[in-house]
């Protein structure tokens, strides 16, 4: 079929449906397997690990900017996954190669999040499985809507260096969303550096910590190292696991927002919801 990504501004012809399908980006990844073809994909990226225990045995092709491209070749796909921003020139070149591309936008919101399902299911041909998990994560959504209301947050992620986010970012909605206030919502960037005596100035009830991807999670240590930086000493401190609410895929929705309002109220001693699953936890 012909298929004309509006991201990218090509039309080009996508096989009806396709059956060799590489994802180099791990909400695509995600999305796959939400619409039931997670059997169609033969290769993904190094940091492609959701849904786990579905994903493990899939060859990978490169980084999230870097590709394997003798790999890739090999695996012949027939559809290749990427996410705008920081792969935008890895899509060109992908294009360039002569690959058939489906490149999405990174959301600005929650909502963008089942747009993207829908858009990929259109190429999936998996439109109705995309409207029965969209609202099956709406439902979800409810569930935790309000349910850290009235604190102030801080949000950084360790990317070779602390990273957090502006207003106008699906991360900002999604802690609104739980009724967190993003102490950066008037930021005008998107992700930028913090400058740490702007992040004390603006008194934060809380900060959230996402820490870079390692085998053996140290809580303790980076919590230390957070509070000696940032010099807020009484601020709760929740440090939640690689690629949590960095992660854009359907899994937001459903894991990691209950994932964090469980969290949160574990590290405040405030009444626990047992519709959250606690599991991969650090504190």
């Amino acid at each position: 079929m012909r298929f004309f990504n509006e991201f990218l501004g090509v039309e080009m012809e996508v096989p009806d449906p396709p059956r060799r399908v590489v994802s180099l980006a791990p909400d695509m990844t995600d999305m796959v397997f939400r619409l039931g073809r997670g059997k169609d994909l033969v290769g993904v990226s190094l940091y492609c690990w959701r849904p786990q225990g579905q994903v493990e045995h899939l060859p990978r092709v490169g980084a999230y900017l870097k590709v394997v491209w003798e790999r890739l070749e090999s695996l012949q796909p027939d559809l290749v996954l990427t996410t705008l921003g920081a792969q935008r020139e890895t899509t060109r070149e992908l294009l360039k190669r002569g690959y058939p591309v489906v490149a999405l936008p990174v959301p600005l919101s929650l909502w963008g999040i089942l747009e993207n399902l829908r858009r990929l299911a259109a190429v999936l041909q998996a439109l109705e499985k995309a409207e029965e998990e969209n609202a099956r994560l709406t439902a979800r959504l409810m569930e935790v809507r309000g349910a850290l209301e009235g604190m102030r947050v801080y949000w950084e992620i360790d990317l070779g260096g602390p990273i957090t986010a502006g207003g106008m970012t699906y991360v900002s909605d999604a802690l609104h969303w739980l009724g967190l206030n993003n102490i950066y919502a008037n930021h005008p960037q998107g992700y930028f550096q913090p400058n740490d005596a702007e992040t004390r100035r603006r008194r934060p009830d809380l900060i959230l910590y996402e820490p870079k991807r390692t085998r053996t999670p140290q809580p303790e240590r980076w919590e230390a190292m957070l509070r000696k930086r940032l010099g807020l000493e009484h601020v709760p401190i929740v440090v939640l696991p690689h690629d949590s609410l960095a992660h854009y895929g359907p899994a937001l929705l459903d894991e990691v927002l209950p994932l964090v309002v469980e969290g949160v109220r574990h590290r405040l001693g405030t009444k626990s919801d047992a519709s959250a699953d606690p599991k991969n936890r650090y504190t």
